[in-house]
């Protein structure tokens, strides 16, 4: 999955479709200590020469077994996402104009390594909330001794209830109460 720059421009005339599977779970594993397994990763799209650039539209597609955010258990999560990246070489200014999804990014040396490019996007889309379907069905959150857990909606409306004073201004709502009493 990495090709110089020289080598898709012979090429040029034809985009490279790309419909493989890559195995990079050790790769991975290196990289990041949540991913405690991973499928081999579907990779459809292609790859286009233009104008002294590389761009790569790619489709990806896995499972993944991440620990539970609550409770550290296994948790398997399938992934599908886009890749849509174009490739300048170090220095290089183009006119291309892509649309607001296509990310431009300079490459140190003259390859495009796409490996690198699905192993990082990967990462980057790793959910942050992962829960086993116990913990998914289970109404009621952990707590402790001092501390509970609250989902961001029922933190908000708990805020919503608080009147903040200031409590520099507390008193002169007692002040307020007096000349309303005397009136």
């Amino acid at each position: 999955m990495k090709w110089s720059f020289q080598e898709l421009r012979i090429q040029a005339q034809d985009p490279l479709a790309i419909d493989t599977s890559i195995e990079i779970s050790d790769e991975m594993q290196e990289r990041s200590d949540e991913i405690l397994a991973m499928s081999p990763v579907k990779v459809d799209g292609f790859v286009i020469y233009e104008e002294a650039t590389v761009l790569a539209q790619l489709q990806i597609a896995l499972d993944v077994t991440l620990p539970s955010s609550r409770s550290l258990e296994p948790v398997n999560v399938s992934m599908a996402f886009s890749i849509n990246e174009r490739y300048l070489p170090k220095g290089m200014e183009t006119d291309i104009i892509d649309d607001e999804a296509v990310l431009q990014i300079e490459v140190e040396g003259n390859s495009v390594d796409l490996k690198r490019a699905i192993e990082d996007n990967i990462l980057l889309h790793l959910p942050q909330q992962r829960l086993t379907a116990e913990e998914a069905e289970e109404q009621e959150l952990p707590m402790g001794k001092d501390w509970d857990m609250m989902t961001e909606d029922s933190y908000r409306s708990s805020l919503k209830g608080e009147e903040k004073i200031d409590p520099r201004l507390a008193k002169l709502k007692d002040l307020f109460a007096d000349e309303a009493s005397e009136d």
